[in-house]
């Protein structure tokens, strides 16, 4: 029996370990870099965005490939009502008889079969310039990935953050819930005795109801915070737990608001990516203005025809052809105007988000700030709510004090925990939009690349 217990749970460990969605969740807890690495693999927007830039190489391609003449083949069966030369007639005067010998033959029914090709030679630059203009769409494509990865990175930093905070908190509103049990004993006690009224065993069973509740509500929005980290990381299969590692608190001097700002403006991807459009724009109003230049191309064509009763006559012609636009009733210029209306707009744009850019770097740094001075403040709170709550139970347990200051005391302390957590979070999630405001990928981002 025993020989048989050990080989069941052979079994199981192996089949455990070959199966990658439950490598996942029987690993030790993942940390933040961990989950930031699986997410930038199977998160759908992003992998949506990685498409978007392969599809703006093909675009490259359909523009390069102007370049190059274009070949067709083809063929046709055509019936005309009266008869119809099979090839061109070639009469020059005088006539002679054995012009008049050569002439073609004429069907009604007449079958063909060929191939022709076009040869761009001269566009006013217009092949060179879509070629350019496709480059720059890929480039844009390729920023805004970089934009939508550094969105994915900071909404899974923080929620990441929030996870730990509402740990911290649940095992703060626990602590408390054992707490003003042991406190319910003590007041049942002392209530048998006759030492204390009936009433400080209501009001603790009242604080004792409200400390039960908060932590089922805590322990909800940990669910709903753990859920949301793994729609972001992209795991398809729901069921899957997932649980995280605690994160070293983030060390270091915030830069200064002029350097911040620079960096921003070098690296942020959707500023870049505006610059590219501004080109862009730029572009297309010479593509339009290049309309007015002259088209020049060769052309060629191959073809061989046949009657019902004639045996296939071949005929071809090689040619160099040149069009310019006269007239096209104002056409060309409105396209003009229209397109230097969308650069006016791109630079606008561009206006736009460098003052956005300018307000996260600045809100980014202050909410730092304001984090980092609230930490200190709410440290020496906890401490000080810790201490009270520990003298007013010494006191109520000697019956020197009442059961509304060890209630109160023991809220005191659990607000201080919770603006404590808070804060911590709250620097936290600034660290990470200050990265995001200067476009600046995690510290062990950049030691991989």
């Amino acid at each position: 029996m025993r020989k048989r217990f050990l080989a069941l749970v052979c079994a199981l460990h192996v089949v455990c370990l070959s199966c990658p969605s439950f490598s996942l969740a029987a690993e030790a807890p993942l940390d933040l870099q961990s989950v930031i690495q699986f997410a930038l693999k199977h998160n759908p927007n992003l992998r949506i965005s990685e498409k978007n830039i392969q599809g703006e190489k093909y675009g490259i391609d359909a523009a390069r490939a102007e370049r190059w003449p274009k070949i067709d083949f083809g063929s046709g069966l055509t019936q005309y009502k009266y008869p119809t030369p099979l090839t061109p007639i070639v009469i020059q005067a005088p006539v002679t008889a054995a012009e008049l010998n050569d002439l073609p033959d004429f069907e009604q029914t007449i079958y063909d079969v060929g191939a022709s090709f076009r040869l761009p030679l001269y566009r006013g630059g217009r092949i060179m310039r879509n070629i350019r203009i496709a480059e720059m769409k890929k480039g844009v494509a390729e920023d805004t990935y970089k934009a939508d990865q550094q969105d994915l990175i900071y909404n899974l930093t923080s929620v990441y953050n929030k996870i730990l905070q509402l740990q911290k908190l649940l095992v703060s509103t626990q602590a408390s819930v054992t707490q003003l049990e042991s406190h319910e004993r003590d007041v049942e006690d002392f209530l048998k005795v006759g030492t204390v009224p009936r009433l400080d065993l209501l009001k603790t069973e009242v604080e004792l109801a409200h400390a039960k509740e908060n932590v089922i509500a805590v322990k909800n929005n940990l669910d709903s915070a753990f859920e949301l980290l793994k729609n972001l990381m992209g795991m398809d299969d729901a069921s899957l737990s997932v649980s995280i590692a605690e994160e070293p608190v983030t060390q270091g001097t915030s830069p200064s608001e002029g350097e911040a700002l620079a960096t921003a403006l070098a690296l942020r991807p959707d500023y870049k990516a505006v610059a590219k459009r501004k080109q862009i724009a730029e572009d297309q109003i010479k593509l339009a203005w290049g309309r007015h230049l002259p088209d020049v191309y060769g052309s060629g064509q191959y073809t061989k025809t046949a009657g019902v009763s004639t045996a296939l006559k071949e005929d071809w012609f090689v040619g160099l052809k040149l069009t310019i636009p006269l007239f096209d009733g104002g056409l060309i210029r409105a396209d003009v105007n229209n397109a230097r209306i969308e650069l006016e707009k791109v630079k606008e744009e561009e206006r736009a988000l460098r003052l956005s850019i300018t307000r996260e770097v600045k809100d980014a740094l202050l909410d730092i700030t304001n984090a980092s001075e609230r930490i200190e403040v709410a440290e020496k709170a906890l401490i000080s709510a810790r201490e009270t709550l520990r003298v007013e139970r010494l006191k109520y347990e000697t019956g020197r004090g009442t059961t509304t200051d060890v209630i109160d005391a023991q809220t005191a302390l659990l607000r201080a925990e919770t603006d404590y957590y808070q804060a911590r979070y709250d620097r936290e999630t600034s660290l990470a939009s200050l990265r995001k405001a200067m476009g600046a990928p995690p510290a062990w981002q950049e030691v991989q690349r």
